[in-house]
């Protein structure tokens, strides 16, 4: 598989960031250049992840079953025989994914998902606690709303997003989500708890950033994965829709 890469700018590293089942820490991304060594790329925190999981497992019950109503597949906008599928893998708290969907995405949606052209499947690949909780929230709120609350978080990271922080950052973060959010896309505090315990969806999120890993080499945020090639760095509009133009069936 071919990777481009354009240098204009640089998406978020992760370094350090997986969930083992059942794990629901993540840990954190640093800014880099995408140009760098690729064996700072993610690896398995295995002994940190383990202390968590055991660390989880005295603080609440999981909920071992799907939640009704809670997806667990991939969540897609555009027709699904649409000649090119392309798949976004964002974390909720990073800058330049806001800033694909703010900037780029309408248009793409506009020119290539609306007119049947694009299948766009968005996938979570969250970089810190902050981001799967975001993640977990969208979900959290229906298939039929999903990508309204994505759009919302992302329009407003500044405002539910801390700058960093432990335990209290994280509650906090938690409960500002359910305060803020959770009336206009009916998830209320309850329903939250049960999605963010729940073992299902947690293992749905991690086998999913491990196949991103595994499959594309997916180490930075945004990657956009066009027919199978991957993409990374700047993320125009004009880079995009070159990109699709070019994975277009030839007549």
């Amino acid at each position: 598989m071919t990777e481009h890469q354009n240098p204009m700018s640089i998406c978020l590293r992760l370094p350090a960031a997986i969930f083992l089942a059942g794990a629901l820490l993540l840990a954190g991304c640093n800014n880099g250049d995408a140009s760098s060594d690729k064996d700072a790329a993610a690896k398995p925190a295995t002994d940190q992840a383990a202390a968590d999981k055991a660390s989880s497992e005295d603080k609440a019950p999981e909920e071992t079953t799907p939640i009704p109503g809670v997806p667990l597949g991939d969540i897609a906008e555009g027709p699904v025989d649409a000649p090119v599928t392309l798949i976004e893998f964002a974390s909720m708290t990073c800058p330049h994914c806001a800033a694909f969907q703010k900037d780029t995405y309408p248009l793409v949606k506009r020119d290539f998902v609306d007119t049947g052209k694009v299948r766009y499947i968005f996938r979570e690949y969250p970089l810190d606690r902050f981001a799967l909780d975001a993640s977990v929230f969208a979900r959290c709120a229906g298939e039929d709303k999903y990508f309204a609350v994505v759009t919302q978080l992302f329009a407003e990271q500044a405002h539910w997003m801390p700058a960093s922080g432990g335990e209290g950052a994280i509650k906090a973060t938690e409960k500002r989500l359910v305060d803020d959010y959770g009336d206009k896309y009916g998830v209320t505090e309850e329903k939250y708890d049960h999605c963010l315990n729940n073992k299902p969806l947690r293992d749905h999120l991690a086998n999913r950033m491990e196949e991103a890993r595994d499959r594309y080499d997916v180490n930075a945020t945004p990657t956009l994965v066009i027919n199978g090639t991957k993409y990374t760095g700047s993320h125009t509009y004009a880079d995009v829709a070159k990109a699709i133009n070019d994975a277009m069936p030839k007549k």
